[in-house]
């Protein structure tokens, strides 16, 4: 009965034993592989946040940069020249006022100027002074007024301008330089003639240029 016992006890423990060693192993389980990232929309207008030149290179943004350059240097040339042929047109017309009127400036400015030099010292200098002003505002007026009726709406001279600054110093900005000078100050008087000189200059250049032009 023991022996029974035991017989079928070591049996029992061989076919576990059996079991166990046939038993395959779990496999692991696999991990699946990640997603593949979806490919990237086609660059097109709308969804491309860069300027274009952004992907050029150096060389390549810099014949673009060049090129434009160029071209608005060229524009800007052809535009000047336009302006500077209708200028000289209009001011041909009106060479002969042009010129009357520059005449005009000279003679008053001179005697405004010889009046400096003769009444400075005197006690009664800025009498005489004023008077020779009223005597010129009339005159200083009518060339006003011709000035305006050759340019009514102005910008087709381009000395216009610089006559309608000499006109209005000598009625009132070269008379009271003047008398500034005879209290002692000459710097107003210094100003006044630097500024008269250079309009003069600057119209004498530009008719002489007109003059030139067939």
């Amino acid at each position: 009965m023991k022996r029974t016992a035991l017989f079928l006890g070591a049996g029992a423990m061989f076919l576990a034993t059996a079991c166990t060693e046939q038993a395959p192993p779990p496999k692991p389980e696999r991990t699946p592989a990640p997603a593949k990232p979806a490919p990237p929309a086609p660059a097109g207008p709308a969804t491309d946040a860069r300027p274009a030149d952004a992907r050029l290179g150096m060389m390549e943004r810099y014949a673009l940069w060049k090129a434009k350059k160029e071209a608005d240097e060229k524009l800007a040339a052809q535009l000047a020249a336009e302006e500077q042929a209708r200028l000289l047109k209009f001011d041909k017309s009106k060479m002969p006022k042009h010129l009357a009127l520059l005449a005009f400036e000279k003679k008053t400015r001179k005697a405004l100027d010889d009046a400096a030099e003769k009444l400075k010292g005197k006690s009664d200098a800025s009498e005489q002074l004023n008077k020779l002003v009223a005597s010129q505002r009339k005159p200083i007026e009518a060339q006003a007024k011709i000035l305006r009726a050759m340019d009514p709406q102005g910008g087709n001279s381009n000395i216009a301008t610089d006559h309608d600054v000499s006109l209005n110093a000598l009625a009132n900005g070269y008379p009271e330089a003047i008398a500034a000078s005879f209290q002692g100050d000459e710097k107003p008087l210094a100003a006044a003639r630097a500024e008269l000189d250079k309009r003069e200059k600057k119209i004498t250049s530009w008719l002489a240029e007109v003059k030139s032009k067939k």
